[in-house]
């Protein structure tokens, strides 16, 4: 995981989180997308006993100017880092000192930004055109500064993530036109794919910690095109919510990922039960549907699902055939 050259060693100690299996019988198949998060429960008496000592320190800290009280929060977890990611190369501490540290640094833009606005005591009152600038360009670094010193696969998603949602919050209270929001979603949502599918073509076998960035990112990017997309076609269309479901699902074997179709299921199993349902006897716009409509969608598209997951490689040949070659020669094989 902190490699400079990304390539995951052959041979590392037993708590190396990235570490495959000295046994052969116990491999994941690269088509399973392994996800690496637990090496064993250490990892768990790691994570609550850094959350309670982050905690206190916050507490304690309390009648600290807030930007003095996040540059102590942030170099507890850049320390706990240093001995349990750098050092141990432990997951789940990674996945969550990243988190903590981003988030960190977040609140510490968003903290001295709002000093230069005095508009009000709450949040939403203090937000300005200075906290958005402030609070993305900290939780930028804070996410660079943190890849470049451990490597979490992780911490590039979470930055993304974080600046996306900084700007929603600071559209939504300081612009009265938020229409424009759920495409602007989208088209950033593709920009994050297209990302992904760079870190995927730099490691079609998957055997480096890039593939793991491009899960991570991959899963941010399908929450973010699939949720305004289906938003705009429920509950009215669900043929077209079928029908883009089946896109996505192309598109997922295509490249290899299941997060696409793992963000559109709730949107899929609603498509269905609103095909069960007939028109109210009364003639109005409500629906009565029998008892047996969600049983019986949850056993249609839980079949399908673990029917495509038996022939996912199968399924795979069959639409990557219908890509041009030089499409397939830069997709995970």
């Amino acid at each position: 995981m902190t490699t400079p050259d990304f390539q995951t060693p052959t041979r590392a100690p037993s708590d190396a989180p990235f570490a495959p299996p000295s046994s052969p019988l116990t491999q994941q198949r690269v088509d399973d997308e392994p996800l690496r998060l637990v090496t064993s429960f250490n990892d768990i008496f790691v994570v609550i006993a850094s959350w309670l000592l982050s905690f206190g320190t916050v507490w304690l800290t309390a009648s600290l100017p807030s930007w003095l009280q996040m540059l102590i929060a942030a170099a507890i977890t850049w320390g706990l880092s240093e001995i349990f990611v750098r050092r141990r190369r432990m997951a789940l501490p990674a996945l969550c000192f990243s988190f903590s540290f981003v988030s960190t640094a977040a609140m510490l833009g968003f903290g001295n930004a709002s000093l230069l606005h005095q508009g009000g005591e709450s949040v939403r009152a203090s937000m300005s055109w200075w906290t958005l600038v402030g609070t993305c360009v900290c939780t930028a670094l804070g996410a660079a500064l943190f890849w470049w010193r451990f490597r979490v696969p992780a911490v590039i998603a979470m930055g993304v993530a974080g600046v996306v949602a900084v700007v929603w919050a600071h559209v939504l209270v300081l612009t009265e036109n938020d229409g424009w929001l759920l495409v602007a979603n989208v088209v950033v949502g593709l920009a994050i794919f297209i990302w992904a599918l760079r870190w995927d073509a730099q490691d079609p076998q998957r055997t480096t910690i890039r593939s793991d960035v491009a899960f991570w990112l991959h899963l941010l990017a399908a929450c973010m095109v699939t949720h305004p997309i289906f938003w705009m076609l429920a509950p009215n269309h669900p043929g077209a919510v079928i029908a883009v479901f089946v896109l996505l699902t192309a598109v997922s074997l295509a490249i290899d990922r299941r997060a696409l179709m793992l963000s559109s299921l709730l949107y899929v199993m609603s498509a269905i039960l609103r095909m069960f349902m007939t028109p109210a006897a009364n003639g109005d716009e409500l629906y009565t549907h029998s008892s047996m409509s969600l049983p019986a969608t949850s056993v249609i598209v839980g079949g399908v699902l673990l029917l495509l997951s038996v022939f996912w490689q199968p399924s795979r040949r069959a639409v990557l055939r219908l890509l041009p070659s030089a499409w397939r020669a830069k997709l995970p094989h």
